[in-house]
Formats: C-alpha cells, structure tokens, sequence
C-alpha cells in the first residue's frame, strides 16, 4: 500500500466550528475530517486571519485537535502573506459573488502560500471560485474541498 503524502492544508473555520461532539453527520464529518488531517501527517497553514477566524468558531472538540496539531508542529504559521486576493477586477462575477469570495480572500491567501487545498463547509464560495479562477491570474491552482469529499480526496 503507498503511503500518503501529506499536503498543507488550509482549514475553514465553517469545518473546526461544525466539528462539534453532536452526533450529526455534517459533525461528525468535520470531526473525521480532522483526525484524518493529524494522522495522515498534514499541516494546516495557519495566518492572522485564519487563526482570529477559527478563534471566533472552535468548539472543545476542534480546541483539543487544534492543540494537538501545534503540539506535533503540524502548524505552519504564515506571518506575512504575500498575495493580496482582490475580487475588484474579476469581471466574470456579480457584486454578490465577488464580496462572498471575498468574504473567503483569507482562505485563499493561505492555500497560495500551501499545497492550495481549503477544506471548507462553504459551497457558495467554492462555487464562484470554480465559475472564475480560470479567468484571473493566481499564483497556483486551489482547490475546495468539503469534508463529505475529503474520504475520496486522493493523499
């Protein structure tokens, strides 16, 4: 069996928030998804911005795995990202569809500076990005993954 690669992942607040200990299948989703994550030895990107995100959402549950995560220095800390991600001049967007990406620029900031994986409950987001990163220039390709995806995401 080969072994899995591990990847730097960017972690959306909406999988640590939901990731609580009810026994709801979007719950326990998220909550799979983060014990694959530490032990398939991935790293989370971690910037200011996600990090005051996340601080906002977590629950005991994401708190106990996140600290497992920095205990096992699986968190890469981007200090100074170096992309700013505007939606401004994507003209294939509405007003709308620009502020929900941007609403998320955070989010793909730190995939540029990663493998350009965002685990994300936001399909809304992952939706625009699809209808527009063809269009406008971005350092790598990102991808949008949901935690009901992540089980048949190749390691």
């Amino acid at each position: 069996m080969p072994s899995k690669q591990s990847r730097l992942l960017v972690v959306d607040a909406s999988v640590i928030h939901a990731a609580g200990e009810k026994d709801h299948p979007i719950s326990k989703s998220c909550r799979e998804t983060l014990l694959n994550i530490k032990e398939v030895c991935h790293h989370i990107v971690m910037t200011p911005d996600i990090r005051a995100e996340w601080k906002k959402h977590a629950n005991k549950f994401s708190w106990k795995w996140w600290r497992g995560m920095v205990a096992r220095r699986k968190e890469e800390n981007v200090k100074d990202v170096h992309s700013r991600f505007e939606t401004a001049d994507i003209a294939c967007l509405n007003y709308k569809e620009k502020e929900c990406l941007q609403k998320d620029a955070h989010l793909l900031e730190g995939a540029f500076e990663g493998d350009g994986i965002i685990i994300s409950l936001d399909d809304e987001a992952a939706r625009i990005w699809d209808k527009c990163h063809k269009h406008i220039h971005v350092p790598k390709a990102v991808k949008w993954i949901s935690p009901f995806q992540w089980c048949d995401f190749p390691s």
